[in-house]
């Protein structure tokens, strides 16, 4: 996996410290103007300076993620959003207090390596789980990659949060998908118990795979349900192509028990896919 610093610039971001006001106004010349500014310039400098131990990296976006501030010892986010409510514009400092509140809570959190090397493996176990809960979509896969894994040394726990990570993904990247690959290859599927994540097959399964133009051709994800593919085959009304295959149980890479769209994560052979 690329070094942190790597992936932090792959993903935009830059220490907030170092980031130029310039960099701030050309992403604000890029809004959507019919949203609030999150936060004026000055504002993001009071908050370093308010909280000097704390060297946050900064995600600007033109989209609805617009500021985030991350801090890479937790994977923890702060989001300022583009709003169109006046209640949480500048002008009364809402969305300013908001963001300061997030950051206040980092003064007291121990950097997750800390706590992993420190025994408190629960606690880190929460915090990883907080951070990937709240991070924002574009940032998820980022954050995911900031765990550190090695020291955490626990697979299962790793695959149950890369399985969640890739739910909430809309457009998992190549990168990260490869990886996810190799780690359900190494560990097993998270069942057993109330609410689990996945669920297992002991007879082969015919699954179905909706694509349009815009789809990665035989991507990961596939479906039990012929309907769940069909609406993505019609996504954003295009007339895409409905695609279909006998999976082993061998075969499966994992499937989720019970996320609406009855998804199975498989490396298909295209010799034996059919259109539907």
């Amino acid at each position: 996996m690329p070094s942190q610093a790597t992936i932090l610039v792959q993903r935009g971001l830059v220490k907030a410290e170092t980031a130029t006001q310039k960099d701030w106004q050309t992403i604000d010349s890029l809004r959507d103007k019919r949203f609030s500014l999150p936060l004026e310039w000055e504002r993001i400098q009071q908050i370093l300076t308010n909280h000097p131990s704390i060297r946050p990296y900064l995600y600007l976006s033109t989209g609805l993620d617009g500021l985030v501030l991350l801090n890479t010892d937790t994977g923890e986010t702060a989001s300022a959003q583009p709003l169109i409510f006046e209640i949480l514009s500048n002008e009364n400092d809402t969305m300013f207090q908001m963001v300061e509140q997030y950051v206040c809570r980092w003064d007291e959190t121990t950097p997750t390596k800390t706590l992993i090397r420190q025994g408190r493996i629960d606690e880190a176990k929460q915090q990883i789980e907080h951070a990937t809960m709240l991070a924002p979509t574009a940032l998820m896969e980022l954050v995911y990659q900031l765990v550190p894994w090695k020291e955490l040394a626990d697979g299962q726990y790793q695959r149950l949060t890369a399985l969640n990570v890739r739910k909430n993904e809309e457009y998992p990247t190549r990168q990260f998908d490869r990886h996810l690959v190799r780690l359900l290859r190494q560990t097993k599927p998270c069942v057993g118990g109330e609410g689990s994540l996945e669920r297992t097959f002991d007879k082969p399964i015919t699954v179905y795979r909706g694509e349009i133009d815009k789809s990665v051709h035989f991507g990961l994800s596939w479906t039990t349900s012929l309907n769940v593919a069909q609406k993505f085959a019609e996504r954003f009304g295009k007339e895409g192509t409905i695609y279909s295959l006998v999976l082993k149980p061998e075969e499966i890479l994992a499937a989720y028990a019970d996320d609406g769209e009855q998804e199975v994560l498989a490396k298909v052979d295209a010799s034996r896919v059919e259109v539907v």
